[in-house]
């Protein structure tokens, strides 16, 4: 996209403040961008990745004069266009002389630049060339954080003595331990320990202290070899359709968040159990070719059982990685995964084509419950994955697709289009077929349903900029599901609609209005001697704004009203109103920021989700419903130069309960409250 002379000027004068406006403002920008680009994932998705990732950049920038484009990928909200047009400028205009110069690309609007800074620079240093073995030792970044924190009230499942029951075997404290030691940027260890609540520590199947364990060493740009991770990696290849762990985002407000951002090989420094490859892999390039060979192994969680021909049979693959219960010790690591194969991919000026062949080998045969729905589900222990991914940029123009196929079985493909068709307006498009009988692993491909798999729709969305201030965008996807889903047993369809305007103060503030609705198809709540769909709708409102009151005190909040309905039966309004309060003194040791919200939503169909700050890398969307209070703070208090303690003390306190929750998590009463408390050293 082009700029106006305002806007450019407006640039100019950010990118003149340099290293002090990324200081000041990189906490903001990640709050906003962690909204931004995950606003629709779910309650329990985990960001800590992500926003590592934005706090690593921000420390050590990416060098424009370096970049082939994959750190800029890794940031997740540059678009492409704007990144070939980089790499393409580069080329003919020879190396960046200030960061002022990204102004005159074509492909990215005011906002998102705004955005970029803090994570950029031009002439960083080389980090291993001619690097001593004691240089690392004494050189290097350590940072070191430890992370407690439990729920106050006492779940049933704490209180059970009777060993012959289910059970939580182990206390309600939640413990993590972060270790990641970085030369620059080139090379990294990290080490992740984590017992979830509930869990044993030292004890039982405990019996080496936490639950999860994951480590890496990552070691990149070493001449031909661009990467190398032995440990836990992840791999993100094409548009997801085939071969994507770790983090990926949807649908959202950022138009341009369609088109997958694809990292290749990736160190994995998640939290989370079990979106993760364990083993080996590395990327090596000459010249126009890349190759990306991997293995790995590693167990997963499953109800193993026997037939009567002695073949193992598990039912589904565990994905919560939790283990509290007997049941749940019991199915801990009883599945063994096996997983191999190659990527390559050709470059050639703008455009990228890809392969990608992979296998996947259990020890134990899937064999999902004889259901109708689960009629196309996959069944066996061994799987062939192949895909073709592309992309391509030509002026304002970005197209990007993919096509996977499951040897043996069905097909998926997915191809789309980002283009500027005006200074100010820019146009979004993607197709998507995923056949009822394609099965993947590892796909996260963008999806209305829960994978890719049996759904067939199309999107398209536009974003209008007639000023640095002013933002309207609005999308469209319309899709169905061919075949029987969960809670619906025949053929559905759907739509997805969401419209917003924004007007944005430079360096002071934001307020948006967003309208959103989306219909869906389920089993009709009456039975009858044929199986009927019902259609169900949510529409929503919000009203957002925050605003930086002085160099102090910033404040933002919502009002937001949530309507359901199902057939033509009774419906369901809920709404939630809530404050935020920042408070960061210049040159203080101290901060902190708070919420107080309130709450109505008549049952859990009406639920709302609202964006919340936590301590370092623990952001969170939690679900609002029923009638209530919400309120939490967090504090943050440096000690010296190198240390960092956090503080925070969440509550829900609902109206007209007695107790909350079901079975195990049955809590007596009408207050939830979570403490946490977070500990970081870097030297």
């Amino acid at each position: 996209m082009h700029f106006s002379r305002r806007g450019l000027l407006v640039i100019g004068l950010v990118c003149a403040c340099g290293n002090t406006y990324a200081q000041t403002e990189h906490e903001v920008l990640v709050e906003r961008l962690t909204e931004l680009l995950a606003e629709d994932m779910t309650e329990d998705f985990d960001y800590s990745e992500w926003v590592e990732r934005l706090d690593f950049y921000q420390r050590h920038p990416i060098d424009l004069n370096k970049t082939d484009g994959r750190e800029l990928r890794e940031l997740q909200f540059v678009p492409q266009l704007f990144i070939n047009n980089l790499l393409d400028h580069r080329h003919r205009t020879g190396r960046f002389v200030a960061i002022q110069e990204i102004q005159a690309i074509v492909g990215m609007d005011v906002e998102s630049m705004r955005l970029l800074l803090p994570y950029i620079t031009v002439n960083a240093p080389s980090s291993l060339s001619a690097v001593r073995l004691r240089k690392l030792a004494h050189d290097g970044d350590h940072d070191l954080m430890l992370r407690y924190g439990r729920t106050l009230q006492q779940r049933r499942g704490y209180a059970i003595a009777d060993t012959t029951r289910s059970r939580y075997l182990g206390s309600p404290d939640q413990l993590f331990a972060r270790y990641r030691y970085h030369f620059a940027k080139d090379l990294q260890l990290s080490i992740n320990m984590k017992k979830d609540a509930g869990e044993s520590f030292f004890a039982g199947a405990q019996r080496y202290g936490f639950d999860f364990y994951s480590g890496s060493l990552y070691l990149r740009n070493q001449g031909v070899v661009k990467d190398v991770v032995v440990g836990d990696y992840a791999l993100q290849f094409g548009q997801g359709l085939a071969l994507w762990n770790g983090l990926g985002f949807g649908k959202g407000s950022m138009v341009q968040g369609i088109a997958k951002q694809a990292t290749g090989l990736r160190p994995y420094t998640s939290a989370n159990e079990v979106l993760f490859l364990r083993g080996a892999a590395a990327t090596v390039a000459m010249g126009r070719f890349s190759i990306t060979p991997f293995a790995s192994w590693r167990r997963l969680d499953g109800g193993v059982t026997m037939t009567a021909d002695d073949t193992e049979v598990v039912a589904s693959i565990g994905q919560t990685g939790l283990h509290r219960t007997p049941g749940e010790v019991a199915n801990r690591g009883a599945v063994q995964q096996a997983v191999y194969g190659i990527n390559t991919q050709y470059r050639f000026g703008r455009l990228r084509v890809g392969t990608l062949a992979y296998h996947t080998r259990f020890d134990a045969t899937v064999s999902p419950q004889p259901l109708l729905r689960n009629r196309y589900a996959f069944r066996g222990n061994a799987l062939w994955n192949t895909s073709v991914h592309y992309d391509y940029s030509f002026k304002g123009i970005y197209v990007f697709g993919e096509g996977a196929h499951q040897v043996g079985g069905g097909y998926a493909f997915l191809n789309g289009a980002l283009a500027s068709l005006h200074p100010h307006l820019s146009l979004s498009l993607l197709h998507r077929d995923y056949r009822r009988d394609y099965h993947s692993f590892f796909s996260q491909g963008l999806a209305e349903g829960s994978g890719v798999a049996n759904e067939r729709g199309f999107y398209s969305g536009l974003v209008y900029h007639p000023s640095r201030a002013v933002e309207w965008m609005a999308y469209a996807d319309v899709f169905r599901f061919p075949w029987l889903r969960y809670r619906v047993d025949a053929p559905s369809r759907g739509m997805d609609m969401l419209s917003q305007f924004s007007y944005t103060w430079y360096k002071r503030g934001q307020v948006s209005i967003r309208y959103r609705y989306r219909h869906r198809e389920e089993n009709a709540a009456m039975e009858g001697p044929h199986h009927l769909v019902a259609g169900v709708s949510r529409q929503q409102v919000r009203l957002g704004g925050e605003y930086r009151l002085d160099g102090t005190w910033r404040v933002r909040g919502r009002i937001e009203l949530m309507h359901y309905q199902k057939e033509a039966g009774a419906t369901e309004l809920g709404w939630m109103v809530y404050q935020d309060v920042f408070w960061k003194p210049a040159g203080s040791r101290l901060s902190g920021n708070g919420r107080l919200a309130v709450f109505g939503t008549p049952g859990y169909d009406s639920r709302i989700y609202a964006f919340e700050n936590d301590v370092l890398y623990a952001y969170s969307f939690p679900v609002y419903h029923g009638k209530g209070i919400r309120a939490y703070a967090n504090a943050r208090c440096r000690i010296g130069r190198t240390m960092d303690i956090w503080v925070r003390y969440a509550t829900f306190v609902y109206r007209g309960i007695d107790e909350l929750g079901s079975g195990l998590d049955l809590i007596e009463g009408n207050r939830r409250s979570d403490v946490r408390v977070q500990f970081r050293a870097q030297f």
